[in-house]
């Protein structure tokens, strides 16, 4: 059973030695088609004690094949197919087979940095206290081009934020996605086994639970590509009322899976001073949006509206000030009108590159 610690603090961690193993953890399901690019990258490191475990979630298409095809090439690969299971129920398997002393999440479809791993390990190593290593990434396409030439995040979590966190229900700003998340031996102890209802996000477990017990340390370069195809593109450039049902659902669970993390490292006391996810700004974005997908009536919105626009992290959440003119002066819009501004100024629009052409010459002065 895990030893209660006694306060708010990260937790010890021992040693690492001069060339720790480093296990990598893939979760793939249908992904032939990326799966071979994927396993390349890390055959490409130019650290090279490491090991790969792929369990594949019961994929209908060829992937095991591919997937065998590299165990039989390398024998830092290891292969271990399961029925369907989800996300989190195949990263349990393979964290269950792994060995590393570092343990890093590797989307199926994303791509590695030739040094990733090497820059990683430095991290680890210059900073005895912190569990949690994150870096940049760059979004790509299914074709593996570049969406944008500059990283997706403008600043990374650093340092110790688990204080802030528990005021902010849990939340935490500038995580990159699962390929750029790293924990130690230690720290993946406690968060696995993962809930196994998370049949997808559960890289969200990671992110969210190990600020608790750890500090975070960014590396400042890019060290991994993060593909956006499909079902992922649609989620990340544009919002529907089906996603925002999903995105309040998973928050809510996410949140109860921290409560209890705390419970168990640290006892009641703290577990109780996680605020709940009213305190979380975007908590009223994502009800004050659905409301708006869904046309409900401007009398039966107007109070989840006055939460956001009076919340005390408005401000701070909403920084992108088209944005938050619009949520906090639009509620008089009519909602085709309200939405059709919102897709404009919310993600990579017609309208936002069009302002960035003009722009451009202007920075460049």
């Amino acid at each position: 059973m895990q030893e209660l610690q006694t306060k708010l603090q990260p937790i010890k961690l021992s040693p690492l030695p001069n060339d720790p193993l480093v296990s990598v953890l893939i979760a793939n399901y249908n992904y032939a088609r990326y799966i071979g690019e994927t396993l390349d990258s890390v055959l490409s490191q130019t650290y090279s004690n490491w090991e790969v475990i792929v369990c594949d979630d019961g994929s209908k298409d060829n992937s095991c094949e591919i997937i065998g095809s590299y165990t039989h090439k390398d024998s830092r690969i290891k292969l271990i197919p399961q029925q369907n299971g989800g996300v989190a129920s195949a990263l349990n398997i393979a964290y269950r087979h792994s060995n590393g002393e570092i343990v890093c999440v590797l989307d199926a479809d994303d791509v590695w940095m030739s040094d990733k791993l090497q820059k990683v390990i430095a991290a680890f190593q210059s900073h005895s206290k912190g569990g949690f290593v994150i870096h940049d990434v760059f979004q790509i396409d299914g074709q593996g081009k570049l969406i944008k030439t500059t990283p997706m995040l403008k600043k990374l979590a650093s340092g110790w934020m688990a204080s802030s966190m528990l005021k902010n229900a849990g939340g935490i700003e500038n995580m990159p996605p699962a390929s750029a998340l790293c924990i130690r031996r230690e720290v993946a102890n406690l968060i696995f086994p993962m809930n196994e209802a998370f049949t997808r996000n559960a890289d969200s477990l990671i992110f969210r639970l190990a600020p608790f017990v750890t500090e975070i340390v960014p590396v400042s370069q890019v060290l991994s590509k993060y593909r956006l195809h499909g079902a992922n593109l649609t989620s990340f450039t544009s919002i529907t009322a089906d996603i925002l049902v999903r995105e309040l659902e998973t928050a809510k669970r996410v949140h109860q899976e921290q409560e209890q993390f705390l419970r168990k490292i640290y006892g009641g006391e703290v577990a109780e001073s996680l605020t709940g996810v009213e305190a979380n700004a975007w908590h009223y974005h994502d009800r004050y949006m659905l409301a708006r997908f869904q046309g409900i009536p401007k009398s039966e919105r107007r109070e989840v509206h006055r939460l956001l626009v009076t919340h005390p992290q408005f401000d701070k959440a909403f920084r992108y000030k088209p944005l938050k003119w619009l949520l906090r002066w639009g509620e008089n819009l009519p909602s085709p009108l309200f939405l059709a501004l919102f897709a404009q100024i919310s993600h990579e629009s017609k309208l936002k590159r069009i302002a960035r052409l003009i722009l451009q010459p202007w920075a460049k002065k």
